[in-house]
């Protein structure tokens, strides 16, 4: 996974802009360079700022990028992309081709690849193969020292719980997820994790966990001056809303939703 500063630098070169040209009118230009060498983070509008200027869809310097299932860049550009434009049923069949199995050679490989498989099938509902996939993804981790994609493989499979109404074990598998939770280093899809344990509790028909695990969410990915998941987080607020009969709160959760949607070009999940 790539850091904020690697991405943009990688943008500014293709656009055969050289570090004063970029910062002209955005910032000053030593603030530029402690941004591409990550000894800073932009906030939102300083970031918003230099996608323009790079003439780049905010998208395109999102640090929530999809892990590696392999060495060959095109394998891992293909779950990018079917990931990312939400092709399951096609990101399944890929997955299951033997070329792609023949080329796991790592274990860091391997748990991203069986978490994928996972995705795949709880999306197209196969449940009971997903879980099995999930489990595979985590069998080889630090649970003392979970990563975040260990942290997601636990989420995933407390939504199967939430799916198969065993409201126990999808709060063991929420809890299992925000173990030593500050023993950590931010990576941005780390956003995922609160959006998630609040859809588990949304679908448990938990609402008060799940408006608190959203709170938190919001709270979370502002202080990472960050924007990723929080369209999705407005449009799961609204849903609760909804079931609130809160018309003004789902009203405000719905266009906020609808900002952050059209400004970063987050697609949302509708499916409930």
């Amino acid at each position: 996974m790539k850091n904020l500063g690697t991405v943009l630098k990688e943008l500014r070169k293709e656009k055969g802009l050289t570090q004063k040209e970029l910062a002209e009118g955005v910032c000053a230009q030593s603030m530029l360079s402690a941004i591409e060498n990550d000894v800073y983070i932009p906030n939102a509008n300083l970031l918003i700022n230099l996608a323009k200027k790079l003439n780049v869809d905010l998208n395109e310097i999102s640090l929530a990028t999809n892990y590696n299932i392999s060495n060959h860049e095109d394998f891992n550009q293909t779950v990018d992309k079917l990931c990312n434009q939400h092709q399951y049923k096609e990101l399944l069949a890929f997955l299951q081709q033997d070329d792609v199995v023949d080329q796991l050679e790592t274990a860091q490989q391997m748990q991203a690849y069986y978490y994928y498989l996972g995705v795949s099938q709880l999306q197209t509902g196969a449940l009971d193969e997903g879980l099995a996939s999930f489990k595979l993804s985590l069998a080889e981790v630090n649970h003392l020292q979970l990563n975040t994609i260990s942290r997601l493989g636990y989420l995933a499979m407390g939504c199967i719980d939430a799916l198969q109404n065993n409201k126990t074990g999808a709060v063991d598998n929420v809890d299992l997820a925000f173990r030593n939770w500050n023993e950590f280093a931010y990576d941005e899809n780390q956003n995922i994790i609160y959006y998630l344990a609040a859809l588990i509790y949304f679908k448990l028909n938990d609402y008060q966990n799940s408006t608190a695990y959203l709170v938190d969410g919001i709270s979370f990915i502002a202080k990472h001056d960050s924007h990723y998941m929080l369209a999705n987080c407005y449009f799961l607020m609204a849903r609760l809303a909804q079931e609130a009969h809160d018309d003004d709160k789902r009203l405000e959760a719905h266009q906020r939703k609808d900002l952050f949607s059209e400004l970063y070009g987050e697609k949302i999940f509708t499916d409930f």
